[in-house]
């Protein structure tokens, strides 16, 4: 398989909001998609507003995937972000679980996640690259 036709949607929709091909990005998501743990996340123009936030607040912003995985109609990515403060120079990084359902059309209609900062969690105690081997 080339690189694109073994990745899962949730890996392709990350990769289109991180480099900004927001349309693309919306082609995956439902037009009823909603966040369950973002109150302000309420449809595809509020999770784009939140992306373009993100790349303001770090600077140099690099998104590491770290693992993807699909169970019927649920999407799931860990992955990792960091970059720069700019108004101070600091690193900054958090790591995220984000889980998707999937409407009957195979678009994301539902969005759940976890976020850390600054390390000490499930991540750091899981040695998942060596897991999924």
């Amino acid at each position: 398989m080339s690189g694109n036709q073994s990745k899962l949607n949730v890996e392709r929709l990350y990769e289109c909001l991180t480099d900004g091909r927001y349309e693309e990005a919306r082609s995956l998501l439902h037009p009823e998609y909603r966040s369950n743990t973002q109150p302000y996340e309420t449809n595809a123009d509020a999770l784009i507003e939140e992306v373009e936030a993100i790349k303001q607040a770090m600077r140099s912003l690099k998104r590491e995937t770290i693992l993807t995985m699909a169970d019927n109609d649920i999407e799931v990515i860990l992955q990792r972000v960091e970059g720069i403060d700019p108004s101070s120079g600091e690193p900054l990084a958090y790591r995220s679980a984000d889980f998707f359902r999937k409407a009957a059309d195979g678009r994301f209609v539902e969005h759940w996640d976890a976020v850390t900062f600054d390390g000490g969690d499930l991540f750091d105690s899981i040695d998942i690259a060596n897991q999924a081997k």
